[in-house]
Protein backbone atom coordinates (compact mmCIF):
# COMPACT_ATOMS: atom_id res chain seq x y z
CA UNK A 1 0.00 0.00 0.00
CA UNK A 2 2.74 2.25 0.82
CA UNK A 3 4.61 2.13 -2.47
CA UNK A 4 0.69 2.50 -3.95
CA UNK A 5 0.52 5.36 -2.43
CA UNK A 6 3.66 7.14 -3.16
CA UNK A 7 3.08 6.37 -6.83
CA UNK A 8 0.02 7.74 -6.36
CA UNK A 9 1.93 10.75 -5.00
CA UNK A 10 4.59 10.94 -7.42
CA UNK A 11 1.79 10.87 -10.58
CA UNK A 12 0.08 13.59 -9.22
CA UNK A 13 2.53 15.92 -8.31
CA UNK A 14 3.52 15.12 -12.08
CA UNK A 15 0.55 16.35 -13.28
CA UNK A 16 -0.03 19.38 -11.36
CA UNK A 17 3.04 20.71 -12.70
CA UNK A 18 2.36 23.26 -15.83
CA UNK A 19 5.91 21.88 -17.24
CA UNK A 20 6.83 22.49 -21.01
CA UNK A 21 7.14 18.93 -21.58
CA UNK A 22 3.85 17.68 -20.23
CA UNK A 23 0.90 18.11 -22.37
CA UNK A 24 -1.74 18.79 -19.87
CA UNK A 25 0.50 22.14 -19.05
CA UNK A 26 -0.41 23.42 -23.07
CA UNK A 27 -2.85 26.51 -23.63
CA UNK A 28 -3.40 25.43 -27.07
CA UNK A 29 -1.60 23.74 -30.42
CA UNK A 30 -0.50 24.45 -33.69
CA UNK A 31 0.03 22.52 -36.80
CA UNK A 32 2.04 22.79 -40.07
CA UNK A 33 2.84 19.95 -42.78
CA UNK A 34 6.47 19.55 -43.57
CA UNK A 35 5.51 19.24 -47.49
CA UNK A 36 7.99 16.11 -47.83
CA UNK A 37 8.37 15.15 -51.44
CA UNK A 38 9.41 11.66 -49.55
CA UNK A 39 6.17 11.25 -47.38
CA UNK A 40 4.70 14.30 -46.35
CA UNK A 41 4.01 14.63 -42.32
CA UNK A 42 1.89 16.96 -40.16
CA UNK A 43 4.25 18.88 -37.59
CA UNK A 44 2.16 19.66 -34.21
CA UNK A 45 3.68 22.02 -31.47
CA UNK A 46 1.89 22.66 -28.37
CA UNK A 47 1.88 26.41 -27.20
CA UNK A 48 2.76 27.44 -23.59
CA UNK A 49 0.88 30.29 -21.66
CA UNK A 50 3.97 32.73 -22.35
CA UNK A 51 3.47 31.98 -26.04
CA UNK A 52 6.77 29.51 -26.49
CA UNK A 53 6.47 26.32 -28.66
CA UNK A 54 7.46 23.14 -28.32
CA UNK A 55 7.61 19.98 -31.00
CA UNK A 56 4.69 17.42 -29.20
CA UNK A 57 5.83 13.64 -29.67
CA UNK A 58 4.97 11.71 -32.13
CA UNK A 59 5.75 14.49 -34.59
CA UNK A 60 5.56 14.89 -38.05
CA UNK A 61 2.77 12.84 -37.95
CA UNK A 62 2.97 10.92 -41.75
CA UNK A 63 0.46 11.24 -44.23
CA UNK A 64 0.62 8.41 -45.84
CA UNK A 65 0.88 11.07 -48.89
CA UNK A 66 3.49 12.57 -50.62
CA UNK A 67 4.47 16.94 -50.30
CA UNK A 68 5.96 19.24 -53.34
CA UNK A 69 9.22 20.73 -51.42
CA UNK A 70 11.22 19.12 -54.10
CA UNK A 71 9.19 21.29 -56.88
CA UNK A 72 10.29 24.93 -54.96
CA UNK A 73 8.13 27.50 -53.58
CA UNK A 74 4.43 27.20 -54.80
CA UNK A 75 2.42 29.66 -52.51
CA UNK A 76 -1.31 28.81 -50.83
CA UNK A 77 -2.73 29.59 -47.79
CA UNK A 78 -5.46 27.21 -45.93
CA UNK A 79 -3.14 23.79 -46.93
CA UNK A 80 -4.57 22.83 -43.45
CA UNK A 81 -8.03 23.11 -42.20
CA UNK A 82 -9.53 22.48 -38.64
CA UNK A 83 -13.44 20.80 -39.02
CA UNK A 84 -14.40 19.99 -35.43
CA UNK A 85 -12.69 17.61 -33.85
CA UNK A 86 -10.40 16.82 -37.19
CA UNK A 87 -7.86 18.34 -39.16
CA UNK A 88 -7.48 18.13 -42.80
CA UNK A 89 -4.24 18.60 -44.76
CA UNK A 90 -2.98 18.07 -48.23
CA UNK A 91 -1.00 16.36 -49.98
CA UNK A 92 0.31 18.46 -52.76
CA UNK A 93 2.68 16.02 -54.41
CA UNK A 94 1.97 13.15 -56.59
CA UNK A 95 0.05 10.42 -55.14
CA UNK A 96 0.59 9.11 -57.65
CA UNK A 97 -0.38 11.38 -59.81
CA UNK A 98 -2.93 13.63 -58.14
CA UNK A 99 -2.54 15.56 -55.04
CA UNK A 100 -5.00 13.91 -52.00
CA UNK A 101 -6.26 14.89 -48.33
CA UNK A 102 -5.38 13.48 -45.31
CA UNK A 103 -7.96 13.27 -42.36
CA UNK A 104 -6.80 13.01 -38.53
CA UNK A 105 -8.91 12.91 -35.91
CA UNK A 106 -7.62 15.50 -32.88
CA UNK A 107 -7.29 14.71 -29.58
CA UNK A 108 -7.74 18.49 -27.76
CA UNK A 109 -6.54 17.18 -24.26
CA UNK A 110 -3.20 16.57 -25.68
CA UNK A 111 -3.01 17.80 -29.28
CA UNK A 112 -1.99 14.16 -30.81
CA UNK A 113 -3.18 13.01 -34.05
CA UNK A 114 -4.93 9.39 -35.42
CA UNK A 115 -5.12 9.32 -39.12
CA UNK A 116 -9.02 8.26 -40.63
CA UNK A 117 -8.92 6.05 -42.90
CA UNK A 118 -10.50 7.41 -46.19
CA UNK A 119 -11.28 3.57 -47.32
CA UNK A 120 -12.11 1.42 -44.36
CA UNK A 121 -12.66 -1.85 -46.83
CA UNK A 122 -9.07 -1.46 -48.33
CA UNK A 123 -6.28 -2.79 -45.59
CA UNK A 124 -4.31 -0.12 -46.28
CA UNK A 125 -4.45 3.51 -44.67
CA UNK A 126 -5.93 5.52 -47.31
CA UNK A 127 -6.33 9.05 -48.67
CA UNK A 128 -8.67 11.08 -50.41
CA UNK A 129 -7.88 11.50 -53.83
CA UNK A 130 -8.23 15.13 -54.38
CA UNK A 131 -9.27 14.99 -58.07
CA UNK A 132 -6.91 17.28 -59.24
CA UNK A 133 -3.06 18.08 -59.91
CA UNK A 134 -1.21 19.51 -56.90
CA UNK A 135 -4.41 19.96 -54.11
CA UNK A 136 -3.25 22.98 -52.80
CA UNK A 137 -5.99 24.76 -50.36
CA UNK A 138 -8.91 23.59 -48.72
CA UNK A 139 -12.50 25.94 -47.68
CA UNK A 140 -14.55 24.41 -45.45
CA UNK A 141 -18.10 25.93 -44.95
CA UNK A 142 -21.39 23.50 -42.60
CA UNK A 143 -25.00 24.33 -43.38
CA UNK A 144 -27.47 22.50 -41.12
CA UNK A 145 -26.47 18.94 -41.55
CA UNK A 146 -23.88 19.38 -44.19
CA UNK A 147 -20.19 19.96 -44.37
CA UNK A 148 -18.52 21.00 -47.37
CA UNK A 149 -15.08 20.63 -48.15
CA UNK A 150 -13.81 22.46 -51.47
CA UNK A 151 -10.22 21.61 -52.85
CA UNK A 152 -7.83 24.22 -55.09
CA UNK A 153 -6.23 21.89 -57.50
CA UNK A 154 -3.54 24.26 -58.43
CA UNK A 155 -1.40 21.68 -61.06
CA UNK A 156 1.49 24.04 -61.53
CA UNK A 157 3.31 27.45 -61.27
CA UNK A 158 4.92 27.94 -64.26
CA UNK A 159 6.30 31.46 -64.74
CA UNK A 160 9.95 33.81 -65.97
CA UNK A 161 12.87 34.41 -63.73
CA UNK A 162 15.62 37.25 -64.13
CA UNK A 163 16.56 39.53 -67.01
CA UNK A 164 16.89 38.15 -69.71
CA UNK A 165 13.99 35.87 -69.02
CA UNK A 166 13.96 32.71 -68.27
CA UNK A 167 11.31 30.27 -68.66
CA UNK A 168 10.33 27.91 -65.98
CA UNK A 169 8.36 25.64 -66.67
CA UNK A 170 5.41 25.77 -69.25
CA UNK A 171 1.90 26.26 -69.64
CA UNK A 172 -0.17 22.89 -69.78
CA UNK A 173 -4.02 22.87 -70.33
CA UNK A 174 -5.31 20.75 -68.05
CA UNK A 175 -9.18 19.97 -66.23
CA UNK A 176 -7.01 18.55 -63.52
CA UNK A 177 -6.54 22.24 -62.80
CA UNK A 178 -9.88 23.33 -60.84
CA UNK A 179 -11.65 22.61 -57.60
CA UNK A 180 -13.46 19.76 -56.36
CA UNK A 181 -16.32 19.53 -54.41
CA UNK A 182 -16.46 17.16 -51.25
CA UNK A 183 -18.98 16.41 -48.33
CA UNK A 184 -17.43 16.21 -45.05
CA UNK A 185 -18.88 13.64 -42.75
CA UNK A 186 -17.88 15.26 -39.06
CA UNK A 187 -18.89 11.57 -37.22
CA UNK A 188 -16.73 9.35 -39.16
CA UNK A 189 -14.26 11.80 -40.78
CA UNK A 190 -14.94 10.38 -44.21
CA UNK A 191 -14.85 12.33 -47.34
CA UNK A 192 -17.30 11.66 -49.92
CA UNK A 193 -16.34 13.55 -53.87
CA UNK A 194 -19.48 14.92 -54.99
CA UNK A 195 -17.98 17.15 -58.70
CA UNK A 196 -15.54 19.30 -60.13
CA UNK A 197 -17.24 22.83 -59.43
CA UNK A 198 -15.05 24.87 -61.66
CA UNK A 199 -12.29 23.83 -63.92
CA UNK A 200 -9.38 26.65 -65.59
CA UNK A 201 -8.27 24.29 -67.98
CA UNK A 202 -6.05 26.84 -70.22
CA UNK A 203 -3.86 27.50 -67.39
CA UNK A 204 -3.34 30.95 -68.80
CA UNK A 205 -4.02 33.13 -65.89
CA UNK A 206 -1.97 30.47 -63.30
CA UNK A 207 -4.21 27.86 -61.06
CA UNK A 208 -5.90 28.06 -57.25
CA UNK A 209 -3.67 29.36 -54.47
CA UNK A 210 -6.13 29.93 -52.26
CA UNK A 211 -9.91 29.17 -51.85
CA UNK A 212 -12.21 30.38 -49.03
CA UNK A 213 -16.21 30.65 -48.25
CA UNK A 214 -17.99 33.55 -46.91
CA UNK A 215 -18.92 33.04 -43.39
CA UNK A 216 -22.83 31.73 -44.48
CA UNK A 217 -21.72 29.80 -47.07
CA UNK A 218 -22.90 30.95 -49.68
CA UNK A 219 -20.13 32.35 -51.81
CA UNK A 220 -17.00 31.01 -52.81
CA UNK A 221 -13.86 32.90 -53.64
CA UNK A 222 -10.54 31.61 -55.32
CA UNK A 223 -7.50 33.39 -56.02
CA UNK A 224 -4.81 32.37 -58.89
CA UNK A 225 -1.32 32.52 -59.37
CA UNK A 226 -1.28 34.08 -62.97
CA UNK A 227 2.03 33.89 -64.41
CA UNK A 228 4.61 35.86 -62.66
CA UNK A 229 7.86 37.40 -63.68
CA UNK A 230 10.31 37.49 -60.84
CA UNK A 231 13.93 38.07 -59.95
CA UNK A 232 14.22 40.80 -62.82
CA UNK A 233 14.20 44.83 -61.76
CA UNK A 234 10.97 45.09 -63.27
CA UNK A 235 8.22 42.36 -64.61
CA UNK A 236 7.68 42.10 -68.42
CA UNK A 237 4.33 42.46 -69.13
CA UNK A 238 4.45 40.40 -72.52
CA UNK A 239 5.35 37.41 -70.25
CA UNK A 240 3.80 38.24 -67.20
CA UNK A 241 0.10 37.57 -67.11
CA UNK A 242 -2.12 38.91 -64.22
CA UNK A 243 -3.72 36.25 -61.33
CA UNK A 244 -7.58 36.35 -61.37
CA UNK A 245 -9.83 36.33 -58.57
CA UNK A 246 -12.88 34.51 -58.97
CA UNK A 247 -16.30 34.98 -57.07
CA UNK A 248 -18.65 32.18 -56.80
CA UNK A 249 -22.58 31.92 -55.00
CA UNK A 250 -22.54 28.74 -53.84
CA UNK A 251 -25.94 26.27 -53.32
CA UNK A 252 -25.83 22.22 -52.48
CA UNK A 253 -22.31 21.88 -53.91
CA UNK A 254 -23.23 24.39 -56.54
CA UNK A 255 -21.27 26.78 -58.31
CA UNK A 256 -22.34 29.89 -60.00
CA UNK A 257 -19.56 32.67 -61.06
CA UNK A 258 -20.64 36.16 -60.32
CA UNK A 259 -17.45 37.75 -60.35
CA UNK A 260 -14.00 37.65 -61.99
CA UNK A 261 -11.34 40.13 -61.50
CA UNK A 262 -8.05 40.80 -63.49
CA UNK A 263 -5.57 43.70 -63.61
CA UNK A 264 -2.63 43.98 -66.25
CA UNK A 265 0.50 44.19 -63.65
CA UNK A 266 -0.57 42.47 -60.90
CA UNK A 267 0.14 38.75 -60.78
CA UNK A 268 0.82 36.39 -58.00
CA UNK A 269 -2.54 36.78 -56.45
CA UNK A 270 -2.26 34.26 -53.11
CA UNK A 271 -4.06 34.44 -49.68
CA UNK A 272 -7.22 36.40 -49.23
CA UNK A 273 -9.42 36.96 -46.09
CA UNK A 274 -13.33 37.72 -45.89
CA UNK A 275 -14.02 41.50 -44.46
CA UNK A 276 -15.69 40.62 -40.86
CA UNK A 277 -18.97 41.97 -42.39
CA UNK A 278 -18.91 39.52 -45.42
CA UNK A 279 -18.99 42.72 -48.18
CA UNK A 280 -14.90 42.84 -48.84
CA UNK A 281 -12.28 40.29 -49.98
CA UNK A 282 -8.84 41.74 -48.83
CA UNK A 283 -6.46 40.29 -51.20
CA UNK A 284 -2.31 39.87 -50.75
CA UNK A 285 -0.94 40.18 -54.58
CA UNK A 286 3.49 39.47 -54.68
CA UNK A 287 4.21 40.07 -58.68
CA UNK A 288 3.83 43.52 -59.64
CA UNK A 289 5.02 45.61 -62.54
CA UNK A 290 6.28 49.02 -61.29
CA UNK A 291 3.86 50.56 -62.15
CA UNK A 292 1.00 48.35 -59.85
CA UNK A 293 3.51 48.92 -56.93
CA UNK A 294 0.58 50.23 -54.40
CA UNK A 295 -1.62 47.10 -55.28
CA UNK A 296 0.18 44.58 -52.69
CA UNK A 297 -3.27 44.52 -51.04
CA UNK A 298 -6.17 45.06 -52.96
CA UNK A 299 -10.19 45.59 -51.63
CA UNK A 300 -12.41 43.47 -54.14
CA UNK A 301 -16.23 43.83 -53.79
CA UNK A 302 -17.61 40.28 -52.76
CA UNK A 303 -20.08 39.98 -55.19
CA UNK A 304 -18.81 41.20 -58.31
CA UNK A 305 -14.98 41.49 -57.41
CA UNK A 306 -14.74 44.62 -58.51
CA UNK A 307 -11.30 46.51 -56.92
CA UNK A 308 -12.69 49.15 -53.94
CA UNK A 309 -8.92 49.67 -52.68
CA UNK A 310 -5.59 49.35 -52.93
CA UNK A 311 -2.71 49.54 -50.79
CA UNK A 312 1.80 48.69 -50.77
CA UNK A 313 2.59 46.54 -47.65
CA UNK A 314 6.49 47.06 -47.99
CA UNK A 315 8.96 47.78 -49.98
CA UNK A 316 9.83 47.71 -53.75
CA UNK A 317 8.88 43.39 -55.10
CA UNK A 318 8.41 42.85 -51.06
CA UNK A 319 6.04 39.94 -51.96
CA UNK A 320 2.87 40.18 -49.67
CA UNK A 321 1.30 36.70 -50.04
CA UNK A 322 -0.64 36.18 -47.00
CA UNK A 323 -3.87 37.72 -44.93
CA UNK A 324 -5.19 37.18 -41.66
CA UNK A 325 -8.16 39.20 -40.04
CA UNK A 326 -7.23 39.64 -36.54
CA UNK A 327 -9.43 37.58 -33.22
CA UNK A 328 -11.02 41.19 -32.60
CA UNK A 329 -12.05 41.84 -36.17
CA UNK A 330 -10.39 45.46 -36.17
CA UNK A 331 -6.87 44.71 -37.74
CA UNK A 332 -5.71 42.54 -40.78
CA UNK A 333 -2.14 41.26 -41.11
CA UNK A 334 -0.22 40.69 -44.48
CA UNK A 335 2.97 38.94 -44.58
CA UNK A 336 5.19 39.20 -47.16
CA UNK A 337 7.76 36.37 -48.43
CA UNK A 338 10.72 38.48 -49.83
CA UNK A 339 11.02 41.02 -46.72
CA UNK A 340 9.80 38.83 -44.30
CA UNK A 341 7.76 41.58 -42.81
CA UNK A 342 3.99 41.68 -41.79
CA UNK A 343 2.07 44.90 -42.22
CA UNK A 344 -1.00 45.91 -40.19
CA UNK A 345 -3.95 47.45 -41.59
CA UNK A 346 -6.87 48.66 -39.93
CA UNK A 347 -10.24 47.46 -40.47
CA UNK A 348 -12.79 50.94 -40.00
CA UNK A 349 -16.75 50.94 -39.10
CA UNK A 350 -17.35 50.00 -42.69
CA UNK A 351 -14.51 47.37 -43.20
CA UNK A 352 -12.23 49.54 -45.78
CA UNK A 353 -8.95 49.50 -44.89
CA UNK A 354 -6.74 52.27 -43.67
CA UNK A 355 -3.07 52.59 -42.36
CA UNK A 356 -2.61 54.64 -38.75
CA UNK A 357 1.02 53.24 -38.17
CA UNK A 358 3.86 54.66 -39.82
CA UNK A 359 5.89 52.42 -40.74
CA UNK A 360 2.99 49.95 -40.32
CA UNK A 361 5.21 46.74 -41.20
CA UNK A 362 7.59 44.80 -39.13
CA UNK A 363 10.58 42.79 -39.48
CA UNK A 364 10.99 39.21 -38.25
CA UNK A 365 14.25 39.19 -36.16
CA UNK A 366 17.08 36.87 -36.21
CA UNK A 367 18.98 36.62 -39.45
CA UNK A 368 15.93 35.34 -41.31
CA UNK A 369 17.01 34.89 -45.18
CA UNK A 370 15.00 36.55 -47.31
CA UNK A 371 12.05 34.74 -49.04
CA UNK A 372 10.68 32.83 -46.43
CA UNK A 373 7.87 33.70 -44.54
CA UNK A 374 4.15 32.32 -45.16
CA UNK A 375 1.44 31.60 -43.01
CA UNK A 376 0.07 33.37 -39.69
CA UNK A 377 -1.89 32.21 -36.61
CA UNK A 378 -3.14 34.33 -34.05
CA UNK A 379 -3.69 33.35 -30.26
CA UNK A 380 -4.96 34.80 -27.28
CA UNK A 381 -2.90 36.62 -24.87
CA UNK A 382 -2.02 38.77 -27.88
CA UNK A 383 0.26 36.38 -29.87
CA UNK A 384 0.95 36.49 -33.25
CA UNK A 385 2.77 33.43 -34.94
CA UNK A 386 4.43 33.72 -38.28
CA UNK A 387 5.56 30.72 -40.25
CA UNK A 388 9.11 30.60 -41.18
CA UNK A 389 7.96 28.04 -44.00
CA UNK A 390 10.58 27.98 -46.66
CA UNK A 391 14.03 28.38 -45.44
CA UNK A 392 14.27 28.36 -41.89
CA UNK A 393 11.85 25.77 -41.03
CA UNK A 394 10.14 28.09 -38.00
CA UNK A 395 7.55 29.78 -36.09
CA UNK A 396 7.89 33.24 -35.05
CA UNK A 397 6.26 34.81 -32.25
CA UNK A 398 5.42 38.33 -31.71
CA UNK A 399 3.25 39.87 -29.39
CA UNK A 400 0.87 42.41 -30.61
CA UNK A 401 0.19 45.96 -28.57
CA UNK A 402 -3.22 47.61 -28.47
CA UNK A 403 -2.22 49.78 -31.52
CA UNK A 404 -1.33 46.42 -33.72
CA UNK A 405 2.11 47.63 -33.42
CA UNK A 406 4.20 43.86 -33.36
CA UNK A 407 7.58 43.02 -31.22
CA UNK A 408 8.81 40.13 -31.65
CA UNK A 409 9.65 37.94 -28.75
CA UNK A 410 12.75 37.23 -26.63
CA UNK A 411 13.72 33.52 -27.92
CA UNK A 412 11.83 33.83 -31.43
CA UNK A 413 12.02 31.77 -33.73
CA UNK A 414 11.18 28.70 -32.54
CA UNK A 415 13.28 26.17 -35.07
CA UNK A 416 11.26 22.81 -35.68
CA UNK A 417 14.00 20.32 -34.37
CA UNK A 418 12.02 17.54 -37.13
CA UNK A 419 13.10 19.72 -39.30
CA UNK A 420 16.34 21.02 -38.44
CA UNK A 421 19.18 20.52 -40.92
CA UNK A 422 16.31 20.14 -43.88
CA UNK A 423 16.82 22.45 -46.93
CA UNK A 424 14.32 23.66 -48.85
CA UNK A 425 13.35 20.82 -51.36
CA UNK A 426 13.04 19.12 -48.62
CA UNK A 427 10.58 20.46 -45.98
CA UNK A 428 8.95 23.68 -47.53
CA UNK A 429 6.01 24.45 -44.92
CA UNK A 430 2.24 24.32 -46.20
CA UNK A 431 -0.64 25.81 -43.90
CA UNK A 432 -0.50 26.78 -40.33
CA UNK A 433 -4.04 26.42 -37.98
CA UNK A 434 -4.73 25.63 -34.40
CA UNK A 435 -6.65 25.59 -31.88
CA UNK A 436 -7.29 26.78 -27.81
CA UNK A 437 -7.88 24.32 -24.87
Amino acid sequence: MKRIYFLFLFSASLFSCRDHNDPSGYTGFLYTSNNASTGNGIIALGRNNDGSLVELPGSPYATGGNGDAADGDFDTQWALRLVGDYLLAVNAGGNPTNGSISVFKVNRNDGSLTQVDQNPSTPAMDNMDSRGIRAASIAVSTSGSSTWVVVANQHSNPHFEMAPPVAVGTVQASPLRNLAVFTFNQTTGLLQFGSIGATYDSGQFGGSTTVEFNASGTKLVTSTWGVTHIMAPDADLTLQKPGRLYVYSFAGGTLTQTGLFEEAGVSGNIGFSWSPNGQYIYLSNFNLHSSKEDNSLTVHDGTTAAKIQNFATGGRNDEGCWTLVSRDNKKLYVVSFGENIVSVFDIGADNKLSKSLNPNFFARQGGIPTGDSKDMYEAPGNFLYVLGAFQSHSVATFKVAASGALTEESGSPYRVPSSVGKTKEQHAFLGLTGFEK
